[in-house]
């Protein structure tokens, strides 16, 4: 791992859930080994969790997010090329949200691996469909309007697919130029 960074964006303004980047910070770095501590790169506008890892987590690198990185409409992407043009990386960056807390060491180093292992230059979870876009409808003037235009009936002829999921997140810095602001590319 050795240009490897471990970024975890923690902004301030939470609206879903106020200070749920406060709550959650602990549940992510205290999971991460000690000898990867110093490649972690918390990056927020937040006082308090500058405190918090200045305080628990001293080898951890601190990055103060700009403004208009940290807005509420602000994609992550966003955030990331600041983060990489800020402090010059060049290398793999594995980001954490901190919006999984169940969320393993052993779990990450897996997808480090599958990563390395298959020359990949992104990566990103997915998680299975509870329910199939098929049957998803927009709401437009009390009636409903298919998100996925198709005339199939049958469950079985449904094409399969998953949801990306951010639980893990891994990409080269020189890939970031190809993702959309999801964080994934054609790939």
């Amino acid at each position: 791992m050795k240009n490897t960074y471990i970024f975890i964006p923690a902004r301030r303004g939470s609206k879903g859930v106020p200070k749920k980047n406060q709550i959650l910070l602990d549940h992510t770095l205290a999971k991460i080994p000690d000898e990867y501590q110093n490649k972690i790169i918390v990056s927020t506008d937040d006082d308090f969790i500058v405190e918090k890892v200045r305080k628990t987590y001293p080898k951890c690198t601190i990055h103060h997010r700009s403004k208009a990185s940290a807005s509420d409409s602000a994609p992550t992407k966003k955030c990331v090329e600041e983060v990489v043009k800020d402090l010059s990386l060049d290398g793999d960056i594995i980001m954490l949200y901190l919006t999984y807390p169940n969320r393993r060491w052993q779990d990450v180093v897996k997808a480090y691996r599958w990563f390395i292992d298959n020359k990949s230059s992104s990566l990103l979870c997915k998680e299975p469909v509870k329910s199939h876009p098929f049957l998803c409808m927009y709401e437009k003037e009390n009636k409903g309007e298919q998100v996925v235009q198709h005339n199939l009936y049958r469950r079985q002829d449904y094409p399969e697919c998953f949801k990306i999921c951010h639980m893990i997140s891994i990409f080269k810095t020189s890939e970031i130029k190809n993702l959309n602001n999801n964080l994934y590319n054609k790939n």
